[in-house]
């Protein structure tokens, strides 16, 4: 759970970022008959990365604690999040993710995607709830990150089911409503972005941690160890 209540922020604030971003997308599934498919796919995508986000992290935190790597890595990719959160506070339009959005296969992916919506039958709109998880986004990228760093697949499925459940309601809302979704998403950067960079400073404290240079918090260090719940 300690995973769960660091991104818990995240979470509940990325929905701001998904009625910017993914909010007019899902408008048109508004009247769509088998729009549940969608949040259906959606939530068996984001659980099934979270998983996989945490096996490969596990399996490559055996090779780094073997070379005393780990801590790094965390410390590193912390310093890469916030970063990431920096960014989004200061509006750089130059980096990775406006490299990633003029590629043209991409670009393509994205046209077979949203094609997927013109089709009235429950399994495409079930494929394109799915793969929206492949759509570039700066929020999922920090979430399954963070899945990475910890290590554990369960944790990992938790989290990304965790993740899809609980910026569902911008979504739902976003197929209701649009004469806000301008208004949010002027105020979509600043959110995710002190979120982000809230996450990445965690990371690079637990690295911190890890190295013995600074002391573990844990909101509850009286209870069994097999209890703890570990901030970083």
């Amino acid at each position: 759970m300690t995973l769960f209540f660091t991104l818990l922020p995240l979470y509940l604030f990325g929905n701001v970022h998904c009625l910017g971003m993914c909010g007019p997308l899902v408008m048109m599934l508004g009247q769509h008959r088998y729009r549940a498919f969608y949040f259906i796919g959606r939530l068996l995508s984001f659980s099934l990365a979270g998983l996989l986000a945490g096996e490969a992290g596990a399996v490559v935190q055996l090779f780094l604690k073997h070379y005393h790597l780990a801590e790094t890595i965390s410390f590193l990719c912390g310093l890469l999040i916030i970063l990431w959160g920096v960014s989004l506070l200061l509006n750089w339009k130059t980096g990775l993710m406006q490299k990633i959005m003029q590629w043209k296969l991409l670009a393509y992916f994205n046209q077979r995607l949203s094609a997927l919506l013109l089709k009235d039958t429950g399994w495409s709109t079930f494929l394109f709830g799915f793969f929206t998880l492949a759509l570039p986004c700066g929020q999922t990228i920090v979430v399954f990150s963070a899945c990475a760093l910890v290590g554990n697949a369960l944790v990992g499925l938790f989290n990304g089911f965790a993740f899809a459940l609980l910026t569902t309601p911008s979504l739902v809302l976003a197929m209701h409503a649009s004469t806000f979704l301008k208004r949010l998403k002027n105020y979509t950067n600043t959110v995710l972005g002190l979120s982000t960079i809230f996450v990445g400073a965690l990371a690079c404290c637990r690295g911190l941690a890890e190295m013995g240079w600074i002391s573990h918090w844990i909101l509850n260090p009286d209870s069994s160890t097999l209890y703890h719940i570990v901030i970083f």
